[in-house]
């Protein structure tokens, strides 16, 4: 066997990954081009949707039980946990009264 056919394989490697490396390169050039500058927003923990917080507690125990009350009561809950580590009630804004009351 020659000694080129040898060296072929070595040859398209290199130039494969040289090609590569310019298309990539292009590929991720901006352009010239800056973003425009994002202003942050601070996170809004009060927004769950269509649901409304009717309890905060501290320990997922009691928020369990929170939660097992209106169950039994026949009102779909849920939980969140805050930031801040305590754990919101979560239910429907339709039954968050009576929800409120229960929990009162």
């Amino acid at each position: 066997m020659p000694e080129s056919a040898y060296l072929a394989g070595p040859m398209v490697a290199i130039l494969t990954i040289a090609v590569l490396a310019v298309v990539l390169y292009r590929g991720f050039q901006r352009d010239g081009q800056t973003p425009a500058p994002v202003a942050p927003t601070a996170p809004t923990t009060d927004d769950y949707g269509l649901l409304a917080s009717v309890a905060m507690v501290r320990t997922p125990a009691d928020a369990k039980l929170l939660r097992e009350h209106l169950l039994s009561a026949g009102i779909r809950a849920t939980l969140a946990t805050a930031p801040d580590g305590r754990i919101r009630v979560l239910v429907f804004a339709d039954e968050a009264m009576r929800a409120r009351r229960l929990v009162g």
